[in-house]
């Protein structure tokens, strides 16, 4: 610290640059040297890598998140605070019971909660059954679609460069402009007869509009039918797969589905809506992936085909580092051998990628908002919502 103090003393610019290239050089030297000795140790003694790594985790959003209270796992400080206020009424109870005195009776028991504290309690118990009633919606709505995928197996499919899930219809926004989104909902729950053949069609489970501005996607909505909740996103970041260098080209199988970090109770139902758009059994020869990742409230959108071949020279083994990079000594699975592996999985990128957030959750087909987002949920950096 002295040495850095110094160099702004120096008048001279051409020698306090010379000495501040000097400080710095020392300094990466020493850092370089400590590195190649460290790394000689370890070579001896993995056992000192290991130790280091389990220490030296780095401190991001994510592992400062302050969580949820209604999350599994979580602190629950609405469980925590309910717990406190039954122990008071029951100690209140007690003393009530116990002291027969008439002085006694109209005497406010000091462990007793206001009315302003149970009230606050009612309000938390009302927020987590609106969260946890959500959640049994979309739970009913993931069966219904899936009993509908059984019943009705030859829906119509229509694969195109947008990457809309299987078994899925478009519709421009020239035929569908005329009605409201309420009708088109009606009209795809309980659809006529086909005219031709007089047959009964299968319903639709999701209605789907694409919002654009500029000739670009730019919003999201998705209800789900018959009667709802209904989801808006904002759709960023959105890249066709023509714009994907060595993008693959997709079939018609239906794909896995991959749904990451969704957590909270707004996230589960997110989640759930998203798995009851995909039929529940996918086609596995068609070795199509769709992810769903949830990051600090941004779902990134991405879809791949995988591949098995054989591992080439220098590449490390299936499983190498399972534990966080800690594994150095045994490399692969346990039970597996490096010999019986020798093989490693490709990824193509098959598109499009988008970004979505979450905006608003309504009931029903646009009947009344649940939830919303606002910009105050954001002020807080560390607590999401997803």
């Amino acid at each position: 610290m002295a040495s850095e103090n110094r160099v702004f003393k120096i008048p001279n610019k051409l020698a306090r640059q010379k000495l501040n290239v000097k400080i710095k050089t020392s300094s990466g030297t020493a850092k370089h040297k400590l590195r190649a000795e460290r790394r000689k140790e370890e070579e001896k003694n993995p056992e000192l890598r290991v130790e280091r790594l389990k220490k030296n985790i780095p401190i991001t959003l994510e592992r400062k998140r302050v969580w949820d209270e209604r999350v599994d796992g979580a602190y629950s400080a609405l469980a925590e605070k309910k717990r406190k206020v039954e122990e008071e009424k029951k100690a209140a109870e007690t003393i009530s019971e116990s002291d027969s005195d008439n002085e006694c009776v109209g005497r406010k028991p000091k462990g007793k909660a206001s009315k302003d504290e149970l009230s606050l309690e009612h309000r938390g118990e009302g927020e987590e059954l609106v969260a946890e009633e959500a959640y049994e919606a979309s739970q009913a709505a993931k069966a219904e679609a899936a009993e509908t995928a059984k019943l009705y197996p030859t829906l119509p499919i229509h694969i195109h460069p947008t990457g809309a899930p299987p078994n899925s219809v478009r519709k421009g926004k020239n035929k569908a402009k005329q009605f409201s989104i309420p009708e088109i909902c009606s009209f795809a729950s309980s659809p006529p007869p086909d005219p031709k053949s007089g047959e009964a069609v299968p319903p639709f489970t999701h209605v789907a509009v694409i919002n654009e501005h500029r000739k670009k996607p730019s919003g999201l909505t998705i209800i789900v039918l018959p009667s709802g909740p209904s989801f808006h996103f904002t759709m960023t970041n959105y890249l066709p797969s023509s714009a994907i260098h060595n993008h693959g080209r997709a079939t018609s199988h239906t794909p896995e589905l991959i749904l990451n970090n969704f957590l909270t109770p707004l996230g589960k139902l997110a989640a759930g809506l998203f798995q009851s758009m995909f039929p529940p059994v996918p086609e596995l020869g068609g070795r199509q992936v769709v992810t769903l990742h949830n990051q600090r409230d941004y779902i990134f959108f991405r879809r791949h085909r995988y591949m098995f071949r054989e591992r080439r020279g220098g590449e490390k083994a299936v499983g190498y580092g399972i534990d966080h990079g800690q594994n150095t000594t045994n490399p692969v699975s346990e039970g597996v051998e490096d010999n019986d592996l020798g093989i490693k999985v490709g990824l193509q990128e098959l598109g499009p990628q988008f970004t979505l957030k979450l905006r608003k959750v309504e009931k029903g087909v646009c009947e009344g908002v649940e939830w919303q987002w606002k910009g105050e949920m954001e002020k807080e950096r560390r607590k999401f919502q997803l």
